[in-house]
């Protein structure tokens, strides 16, 4: 009896350790991402970091004088506190001026290059502005994503143009 109860103390203490250091992935896709993404304790696959820029790069360059502060209000949501009043005030500036000019933006993503180990995803691409149909300027733009990972959520720390090419 007493080598039956060390046996099953032993195994008790075994498992207990393996569930202590046992490092769980959990594989998410949903019908909208492009490929597999995952995420672990401490660390997001490269995937999801591309993934994740796309939509954020979407709500704040695809925009209308019309849909600029709802999105304004994801991006937020979405946004570390350290980071939200610099990005607040980048968004409002930007919906003022597609409010004044009465301007549309579209961004087309032609290049990613994303740094899991810093959490950082530059998306290389093209703006396009219009005022109705009209297309009035493009240019080939590269902006900086740098994300936090908290709490199992992805949430955006800066967001910055790096460099701008106005095309004709």
């Amino acid at each position: 009896m007493l080598s039956l109860s060390v046996g099953l103390l032993s195994l008790n203490f075994t498992q207990a350790l393996f569930t202590l250091f046992h490092r769980e992935r959990i594989i998410v896709m949903p019908p909208d991402l492009k490929q597999e993404v995952w995420l672990e304790k401490n660390k997001v696959s490269a995937s999801y970091l591309e993934e994740m820029a796309l939509f954020f790069a979407d709500l704040i360059l695809e925009s209308s004088p019309e849909s600029a502060a709802y999105k304004r209000d994801i991006i937020l949501r979405n946004t570390v506190s350290e980071g939200y009043g610099p990005l607040k005030a980048h968004l409002l500036r930007d919906e003022e001026r597609l409010k004044k000019d009465h301007v549309t933006t579209s961004f087309q993503a032609n290049s990613a290059k994303v740094d899991p180990y810093h959490l950082t995803v530059e998306l290389t691409g093209d703006l396009l502005q219009f005022v109705g149909e009209k297309r009035v300027s493009q240019s080939r733009d590269r902006y900086q994503f740098q994300f936090a990972y908290k709490a199992g959520r992805l949430l955006i720390k800066s967001f910055k143009l790096l460099t701008s090419q106005l095309e004709s």
